[in-house]
């Protein structure tokens, strides 16, 4: 049963990723933020962690950047309902930065229940080894 560590701002976002994957037999952690993620990173252990990248406070770049350093193997899964993007202002791809930053999967929000699971499922199953390698994009 892989244990699963939630952390982003909206509660409606956090409450849905619990609702599909107990079912699943994971064992979902919440945080409402990057600093109760951070708590709870430090003190229990977790197969894969899932982080909002745009979050009050610490954002979910610096978040992945410090569980990278404290942990270079965990699977991260960074998540991101960005979409303001013009022709006359580009904005940087942020699923790509977080990727680069050492995220093993992203998925933009919305993402379908599917997806989800074939995350979780590929961050469970890579070889420690492997797990900075893969960082697949929805």
């Amino acid at each position: 049963m892989p244990r699963v560590l939630v952390i982003d701002d909206d509660e409606s976002v956090r409450g849905a990723i619990e609702a599909l994957l107990r079912p699943e037999n994971c064992d979902v952690v919440l945080a409402e933020n990057a600093r109760r993620g951070a708590e709870l990173f430090g003190t229990s252990p977790f197969d894969v962690v899932m982080v909002d990248i745009f979050m009050p406070g610490m954002n979910g770049l610096e978040t992945i950047k410090d569980f990278r350093r404290a942990d270079p193997e965990m699977p991260i899964i960074a998540m991101s309902g960005f979409r303001f993007r013009s022709a006359g202002m580009p904005m940087p791809d942020f699923l790509k930065i977080a990727s680069e930053l050492g995220a093993t999967y992203c998925l933009s929000k919305p993402f379908r229940p599917q997806q989800l699971f074939e995350a979780i499922d590929v961050c469970v199953r890579l070889p420690a080894q492997r797990r900075r390698a893969v960082s697949v994009r929805t």
